[in-house]
């Protein structure tokens, strides 16, 4: 067989594996319409086509794919393929984080911390947080150490967050065990400032639900029709600018 009948075969292939996955997404197969869109996000198995991915993420986040609301949520944060659109963003993660999506809950949270498409809420942030931690996202569990070490004044409609460094430092200590590299640094240069009770204290939290305690589940972030009033509004004229 020559190296041309061989290409031949392999496109063939590609071609099969991609109208397989299609004839289930038209049926309405949430998880081959979001294999579709990562399928022409990524060009694995056919020629990458940005429009095409973005057809069948929303496909599969219209129809309650928490990953595809996750994945839209950052080409609007980022802007990947479309404009950045904060408010695009949020809404995405907002439906994402409701379904308990760690990574959209950790997104979510840094828009709430920051003000970015949402009102800034420094509770909605931390409970988002958490919740985010709790199923183990080291970034999560970092940027709740953050808001320990730190604590934070109100902002609108919240409440401020005491600092604590005691849990700062068990939150660094846990998310340098899960992965972030960051989080030994402020680990260690934390730990050494430490009173002798802290330090106890600290090395006491031995888990996030520990470090988070049962306030963790906060009714605040239980659902998305409590967050929904704080998204920015933004004028008729432009609201899906970028979409396509």
């Amino acid at each position: 067989m020559t190296r041309e009948s061989y290409r031949d075969t392999d496109q063939h292939s590609h071609n099969d594996v991609v109208w397989n996955w299609q004839i289930l997404a038209e049926v309405g197969n949430i998880q081959a319409q979001l294999k579709l869109g990562l399928i022409y996000d990524h060009g694995d198995e056919t020629i990458r086509d940005p429009s095409k991915a973005l057809s069948w993420y929303r496909k599969a986040a219209d129809h309650g794919s928490s990953d595809a609301q996750c994945i839209l949520g950052l080409k609007y944060y980022k802007g990947r393929h479309v404009e950045v659109d904060y408010l695009e963003a949020a809404h995405y993660f907002l439906l994402a984080a409701d379904q308990g999506n760690a990574d959209a809950q950790l997104f979510l949270a840094m828009m709430f911390e920051s003000g970015q498409g949402v009102q800034q809420n420094i509770e909605a942030a931390f409970s988002l947080y958490k919740k985010s931690s709790l199923q183990g996202n080291a970034l999560a569990q970092f940027s709740l150490g953050m808001l320990y070490e730190q604590g934070a004044q109100a902002a609108f409609g919240s409440l401020a967050i005491p600092a604590d460094r005691a849990r700062a430092v068990a939150c660094y200590r846990i998310a340098s065990a899960s992965g972030n590299l960051a989080a030994r640094g402020y680990y260690e240069a934390l730990a050494d400032q430490l009173s002798p009770e802290d330090r106890t204290m600290a090395e006491s939290y031995e888990t996030m639900l520990d470090i988070t305690g049962a306030e963790s589940i906060n009714h605040f972030v239980s659902h998305s029709s409590i967050l929904t009033p704080l998204l920015k509004k933004k004028a008729k004229s432009g609201y899906r600018a970028g979409m396509v």
